[in-house]
């Protein structure tokens, strides 16, 4: 008898802690309120209005910059071909001026 007498007082305890966090908790709202929605919906829209043309501007830089690694490589692939022209040249020209004073002597 002693044992369902702590029992009852236990669970009268429990009902009475219940009972106090459900006034201390407010209510949950169960939908979301439409002024809500529309504030969430313009704040998606306004970040993808400030998140788009900072996308956009990145990728046209790296285009940019991938275009200007391509030319920056033809250009050194033809100064290196220039200073090849120019070396060969010289050696024409001094093959040239060697037979020339041969033939003058």
């Amino acid at each position: 008898m002693n044992v369902k007498k702590d029992l009852d007082e236990q669970d009268i305890a429990i009902e009475v802690a219940i009972d106090r966090t459900q006034e201390i908790l407010p209510e949950k709202e169960k939908n979301l309120s439409i002024e809500l929605l529309l504030y969430v919906c313009l704040a998606m829209a306004l970040g993808f209005l400030l998140l788009l043309p900072m996308i956009h501007i990145k990728n046209q830089i790296y285009y940019y910059s991938r275009d200007i690694s391509t030319l920056w490589s033809e250009y050194s692939i033809l100064m290196e071909e220039n200073k090849d022209l120019h070396q060969k040249i010289e050696t024409i020209r001094f093959k040239h001026y060697v037979t020339d004073t041969l033939e003058i002597k």
